[in-house]
């Protein structure tokens, strides 16, 4: 016999009509397949957008990364030229200590000071030593002068003193007019040399 398949196509609706309850069970089954295929692909779209998220983290955590490396990279090149300034200001102090006397050398002090004041319209009425400062192996003693004279004496005079070859680092300068010579003024100077001996020999002098 041969089998017309158009014809029991045909036959499919007449089929379900009159078989209920397989046509129930076989909705069924498409419901639950398309509610397990609705679940599936809303786990697989969370997962992605998870990992999405995990992604975009990790890439924020390399550019973080990446810029705090180029920080440190910076700091470091700086620190490196810090050290190598502060090995250059080491040889530069270490040169300047050679340079300093073995003594304060107060007569030799006194006469070179006296030499670099101004040939007319100056004059220096004192000058007092306190006592010395220790600090490692340098020895500061401070120095205090007072001195009459016009303006531009003062001036020459104390770029005199800052220029002269023992190191002397003025600190204070006090400028009011002079009582004796008016408009000469009054100026004091302090101000500290330094040598290399001790203590105790700085403080014979």
């Amino acid at each position: 016999m041969r089998i017309k398949p158009l014809e029991e196509i045909k036959k499919i609706p007449e089929y379900f009509r009159t078989n209920k309850i397989i046509l129930i069970i076989l909705m069924a089954f498409v419901f639950i397949y398309l509610i397990n295929q609705d679940i599936f692909l809303n786990a697989v779209e969370k997962n992605t957008a998870a990992k999405n998220t995990a992604i975009l983290k990790l890439k924020n955590s390399i550019n973080r990364i990446k810029n705090s490396t180029g920080s440190l990279s910076r700091e470091k090149n700086s620190l490196y030229g810090l050290k190598s300034q502060i090995a250059a200001l080491k040889l530069k102090l270490k040169n300047e200590e050679i340079m300093l006397p073995k003594t304060f050398m107060v007569a030799d002090l006194i006469k070179n000071i006296a030499l670099n004041k101004p040939a007319d319209n100056f004059a220096i009425e004192n000058i007092n030593f306190g006592k010395p400062v220790r600090y490692k192996s340098v020895n500061a003693l401070p120095v205090g002068i007072s001195v009459t004279g016009g303006f531009n004496k003062t001036v020459e005079f104390i770029k005199n003193i800052n220029s002269m070859k023992r190191i002397f680092a003025i600190d204070y300068v006090s400028i009011k007019a002079s009582k004796k010579s008016f408009p000469d003024i009054k100026a004091d100077i302090k101000g500290f040399v330094f040598s290399m001996g001790t203590t105790r020999q700085a403080s014979s002098f």
